[in-house]
């Protein structure tokens, strides 16, 4: 059995010949009706695989140009949808910032973080309001939530601000429960404490605010919150470790308060002083 199919592979080609031959005298000598049959059973077992072929290829091609259209949709869909969650948060964010121009009785400037300082500790960030607005060097910035820090550095449409990370920032604070005042300090622009003494009465949860002491933040505003105690280097201190409430590594909008630091208003009144030779 095997050496005829082996004989006939390899003489397919004189094979299809005879075969062409024999099937086309098949049907000459055959009637009408004959014919037809023959035709379609010719049609059915020789033409079938290759029809059932071009169908599967033209199937696979829309397949493909299906799955294609279904991935652009796809993607405008997401594109769609990143740009509503956007729009909401953006929305939550413009409603907390009208609860802020709501809740604070101060002239406020409302700006934008459009640059951040090239650093890991992000001591300071550049807002999108400057002289042209009112601002001037040492007024208050705020966040959403608290305190954020001070403007350095003014330009006309920009200016620098100085935050709560940067270790040389020192700022006047006090505990919102019993007002005792400290200064709120970092060495590494993470972790956040106020030295107090021993004695004094403060616990974790505690609410710590701005003082109003030091001529630039009013007081009153919201700093952060007392999360544990360490023992200081220098005995007669306690350290308060603070969790702020502004987020700097996700601060986008900010207010400045429209104050002039209360000292250049005591130095304009002390050089205003007449002192009588006597």
């Amino acid at each position: 059995m095997f050496w005829i199919l082996r004989f006939i592979a390899s003489h397919r080609a004189a094979f299809s010949y005879i075969l062409t031959a024999l099937l086309s005298l098949w049907m000459i000598s055959s009637g009408p009706v004959h014919q037809a049959k023959i035709a379609r059973g010719l049609t059915i077992s020789v033409f079938y695989p290759f029809h059932l072929a071009l169908s599967l290829s033209s199937h696979v091609k829309n397949i493909f140009a299906e799955n294609k259209r279904l991935r652009s949709e796809v993607a405008a869909l997401t594109m769609r949808l990143s740009r509503i969650e956007e729009e909401a948060a953006e929305n939550q964010r413009l409603r907390q910032l009208l609860d802020i121009v709501e809740t604070y009785p101060y002239d406020l400037v409302p700006a934008r973080v459009v640059l951040r300082e090239p650093s890991n500790l992000f001591r300071s960030v550049v807002i999108d309001a400057g002289k042209k607005h009112g601002i001037s060097s040492f007024m208050p910035v705020i966040g959403t939530k608290g305190v954020a820090g001070k403007v350095i550095q003014v330009l006309p449409g920009i200016s620098q601000v100085q935050l709560l990370q940067d270790p040389s920032a020192r700022t006047s604070v006090m505990l919102k429960e019993n007002r005792t005042v400290g200064i709120l300090e970092t060495e590494n622009g993470r972790e956040y404490f106020v030295r107090f003494r021993p004695h004094v009465n403060c616990a974790q949860g505690d609410t710590v605010l701005t003082s109003g002491k030091g001529g630039i933040f009013p007081s009153g505003l919201n700093v952060g919150v007392i999360k544990g105690f360490k023992e200081d280097t220098d005995p007669l201190f306690k350290r308060a470790y603070i969790d702020p409430f502004v987020d700097f590594g996700h601060l986008e909008n900010v207010f400045v308060l429209r104050l002039s630091p209360r000292w250049s208003a005591f130095r304009t009144q002390v050089d205003s002083i007449q002192f009588e030779n006597r």
